[in-house]
């Protein structure tokens, strides 16, 4: 199945552009989050905070990724009609509506509206649109 495995690069690929951006947000507002000072008190050495980090986003979004192959792959044998720019109109707009479900709660904290902004618009992106072109590239 080209989809989920398309599926697992483009979370692999996600995972790896996270990890440095999540450890260096950490450790700068280890200053002024009382949370970053529990999770990352100072002195932490960066490498292995990156490392822990990069685990954790590389078992999540990988599955994340795989998970929602299997979706495309089935919205792909009934509705494969293209649109937005996507090979799977359907599919895309169902990653657009989880990633709106999961974003829009964090806007209302001030603190995180930045990064969940980014990493939304990153991971609608990455999953919603170049996912289903590289499925399409590995049929």
């Amino acid at each position: 199945m080209p989809q989920v495995f398309a599926g697992f690069v483009v979370g692999f690929a996600l995972s790896i552009l996270a990890t440095p951006l999540a450890a260096i947000a950490l450790v700068r507002s280890n200053r002024n989050s009382g949370f970053a000072q529990r999770a990352v008190p100072e002195g932490t050495n960066f490498v292995a905070l990156s490392m822990v980090l990069h685990f954790g986003a590389f078992i999540t979004f990988t599955a994340i990724g795989m998970v929602l192959g299997l979706a495309l792959g089935g919205i792909d044998a009934r509705r494969p009609a293209d649109g937005f720019g996507s090979p799977n109109a359907a599919f895309t707009l169902l990653v657009a509506a989880l990633t709106a479900v999961a974003v829009i709660p964090a806007l209302l904290l001030p603190v995180v509206r930045r990064y969940a902004l980014a990493g939304g618009l990153a991971f609608a992106l990455a999953f919603g649109w170049a996912m289903p072109w590289l499925a399409e590239a590995g049929k």
